[in-house]
């Protein structure tokens, strides 16, 4: 009796073994960014300054100075002069991530005061934006 009820389960599953697996492409590794060629953004539903908490950590540890400024108690990121070297997102105390590292808009050139040589170390390799998964598809 059982053996009839298992039957086209156990034919599927031979079907299914004897099918080759498809191996996924072989990626080539991603090539570093160039200098410059990102920068960052102040999220401000995220930052605490933005929501009445008192903080200057982007400011205090950002190693270029006049990249974030503070005005009124809220930071500032100057574009032309910001680096993206991301130490203001390391530094950043908010649960979420209130400063984000965007790639540099085509219009905007780096910042004319650095040159590449000078550019801040920082323990965390620069990675590329985020890409949004989409959701399950239930139809």
């Amino acid at each position: 009796m059982f053996a009839k009820l298992f039957q086209p389960m156990r034919k599927a599953a031979s079907a299914i073994q004897a099918q080759p697996v498809a191996k996924p492409p072989k990626t080539a590794t991603p090539e570093p960014p160039a200098p410059y060629s990102h920068i960052a953004v102040i999220a401000g539903r995220h930052c605490l300054a933005y929501q009445g908490t008192s903080c200057t950590s982007c400011v205090e540890h950002c190693p270029i100075d006049g990249a974030i400024l503070l005005e009124k108690g809220l930071p500032r990121i100057v574009p032309a002069v910001c680096t993206g070297c991301r130490l203001c997102q390391e530094a950043c105390p908010a649960p979420q991530e209130a400063i984000r590292i965007v790639p540099r808009p085509a219009g905007l050139p780096p910042p004319a005061n650095q040159t590449p040589t000078q550019a801040p170390k920082s323990a965390f390799p620069l990675l590329p934006p985020r890409t949004p998964v989409p959701p399950p598809d239930h139809g």
